[in-house]
């Protein structure tokens, strides 16, 4: 059986020890009117080999959301909240009876933050709070929008052996609020050829767009 690791990082209760990390509130905000906004585009993002989840939102102003469900990984709904929107495992690939997860948190405040600000938040978080080590970051874009992915290593919790994880963040700004998304993927078995796979269409697919009518 697979086992939920769960792990408090500030005041955010997280599943299988992801980077849930407060990024938007710990940024600083200036004026930055065209950066993550301007971009967006469905024609901007990557079409993978795999069916799209829509992720509900909590209200008509969000970011609209979608993320590649390959064969095999199964939604969890025990974490959903405010921060935590979507969390799915994939059991056939497990290995030391943990299971490859994928966790996607939304944060937002009024204003805009710069994404360079979002990101290196995201980065001290992961060192400061969650203990995270080796980390390697590269600039990306995900569906026009200003991103970064994070290639980490996660600290020992109990029993898990410390184990390779990566976050993709991912700016977005409306005219007057600034959205931050992170998706954390996390596996034992890094070297697994079906998450190998999985994972490369998971990130590279998933989508983060401007709100319904905007």
């Amino acid at each position: 059986m697979t086992r939920i690791v769960p792990v408090v990082v500030g005041a955010c209760a997280l599943v299988l020890a992801t980077a849930c990390t407060r990024v938007v509130d710990d940024a600083q905000v200036v004026a930055a009117p065209d950066m993550g906004r301007a971009a967006a585009s469905a024609s901007s993002c990557t079409p993978v080999d795999a069916p799209m989840t829509s992720i509900p939102d909590h209200d008509a102003g969000e970011p609209v959301m979608k993320i590649p469900q390959p064969d095999g990984w199964e939604r969890m709904t025990q974490m959903d909240s405010e921060l935590i929107r979507f969390t799915m495992r994939n059991e056939s690939l497990a290995k030391d009876g943990f299971a490859p997860t994928v966790v996607v948190t939304l944060e937002s405040d009024r204003g805009n933050t710069l994404p360079r600000k979002v990101f290196d938040a995201q980065q001290r978080a992961l060192k400061v709070q969650v203990g995270a080590t080796d980390l390697h970051s590269t600039e990306t874009t995900l569906c026009g929008l200003p991103a970064e992915m994070v290639d980490y290593t996660m600290p020992r919790l109990g029993s898990l052996s410390p184990h390779p994880a990566q976050v993709v963040t991912a700016v977005l700004q409306t005219e007057d609020m600034t959205y931050a998304m992170t998706m954390t993927l996390q596996t034992v078995d890094p070297d697994n050829p079906g998450y190998q796979s999985d994972s490369e269409k998971i990130l590279t697919g998933f989508q983060m767009l401007p709100p319904a009518g905007r």
